[in-house]
This record gives structure tokens, sequence and C-alpha cells, in this order.
């Protein structure tokens, strides 16, 4: 499993930061966003990003753009900006309406939005993963595999993370309903303590099991935010999480 760090816990470090950082991590790649640091179609930021990567010996794992599946607005941008970057993955928010609030309607713009965008990343070799998110079609286990099944394309998966409230029992389960679809791509690897943030070795047993049962679909494994924003504490939260692999 590739280990790697989503940009945009530091959104307020340059590219080559992020990039020296990662490296110093012993990381394998990063997601970069959409959002701040590559964004779609600016083109020479990417092909400068791309060479950063190269001259450090990373892997660009992902880019995690802000698409909202259901708009129908341009993709090419994206799909042109990932190539560039050299990843064969965008990840997409599935909408913005949590799934106990969703309308038919929404669904349905939800489900032709993403087979469209299906197919236009499917003829440049990509994948669309959708983000596990609280406020999207994507928030629980069942509504995730009804969006999947209803997308209907090879190209399209999920991300994976685990939400709030939830036991432990029903987070495994829900990887492994993923496992099952051959559809889970990514974890994202967070920490909280209820609202707060925490060291990633604080929930360490949780994370081990998740890990674990996952890797039989060798997802990647994305940092993503850390206690007060510090590469410090990335720097030991990645040390962390190698430990894991290793078990």
């Amino acid at each position: 499993m590739y280990i790697g760090l989503v940009s945009v816990t530091f959104r307020h470090l340059s590219p080559r930061g992020i990039v020296e950082l990662v490296q110093q991590a012993g990381l394998d790649g990063i997601e970069w966003g959409a959002d701040v640091h590559c964004p779609p179609g600016q083109l020479e930021t990417a092909r400068e990003i791309a060479a950063l990567m190269a001259e450090h010996g990373l892997m660009t794992l992902s880019y995690g753009s802000y698409y909202q599946t259901g708009t129908f607005d341009p993709f090419d941008s994206l799909l042109d900006t990932a190539e560039i970057l050299g990843t064969s993955n965008i990840r997409v928010w599935a909408g913005s309406v949590a799934s106990a609030l969703a309308t038919a309607e929404n669904w349905r713009c939800a489900v032709e939005d993403s087979q469209r965008i299906a197919g236009l990343a499917a003829e440049r070799g990509i994948s669309v993963s959708f983000e596990y998110h609280c406020d999207t079609l994507t928030d629980s286990i069942g509504t995730t595999e009804r969006l999947l099944a209803e997308t209907n394309r090879d190209n399209v998966f999920s991300y994976w993370q685990p939400p709030a409230g939830l036991s432990l029992g029903d987070n495994i389960t829900a990887i492994q309903r993923l496992i099952k679809l051959k559809k889970l791509k990514s974890l994202h690897v967070s920490s909280f303590d209820g609202t707060e943030r925490v060291p990633l070795e604080a929930n360490g047993e949780a994370w081990a099991l998740y890990i674990k049962e996952a890797s039989s679909a060798n997802p990647s494994l994305l940092l993503e935010f850390v206690k007060d924003d510090n590469p410090g504490q990335m720097l030991r939260d990645a040390a962390f999480l190698r430990s894991l692999i290793c078990r």
C-alpha cells in the first residue's frame, strides 16, 4: 500500500514545502488539492508540480478535486490537470446534500453526471472516486453502495474514512462491503477525539484494524489533517502509519 499526504492538510505551505515535507516523512506521494495548490486548468502550475515530484521521486497518488456530481459542470480541465500531474485518479464529491435529505432528483442528477464524467475519464485511462463524507450521497456505506451500483461504471470507486459516531465493528463492515464490490480506492487517514484532532497513535488500535482489513484491496493510505496543523505532528503520524504497514 502506498502512503501519501493530502496537500490540503497544509494549505499554507507552498507545493515545494509540501513536497519536501513528504520526502522527509518517507512517504510515497501526494494527493494534490484543486482548491489551493493545483487549481484545474492552471496547467503551468501542474507542470511545475509534476517536475517537483519527479525531482524528489514522489508519485501523485490522486488529484483531489472539489467537483460535485450533479452539477454537470465542465470536467475537461480537471482531466487535463490530472494528466499533467501524472495521476490516474480524480477524487470528486457525491453532490452536496446529505443522503437523508436527498430527493429523487438529487439522485438522478448525481448518477447521470457521475456516468458522464466517468465516460470522459475512461477515455483518458483515469478513474473517478467518490469522497466518503458527511453531507453528501456517500455519507454511509448503504448509500455509497447505491450510488456505485446506479452509476455502474468500471472506473468509478470510493474512498473511505471513519464517520463520526459509528462503532469499530460498523466501520470494519463498511470496509468489507467496499472490498467485496472491488470499489475501495483509498483511505483518508486522520485521527479525532470527538471533534478535536489528536495524534494518529491515539486511535492506533482502530487504524491497525482498518488497514489490516483493507489490505487485500491495496488502497492508498492518505494522511489528511493533523493535530494543530503541525508539520512535526505529520512527521510523527507518518512514522506511526508506516509502522502499522510493517505489522
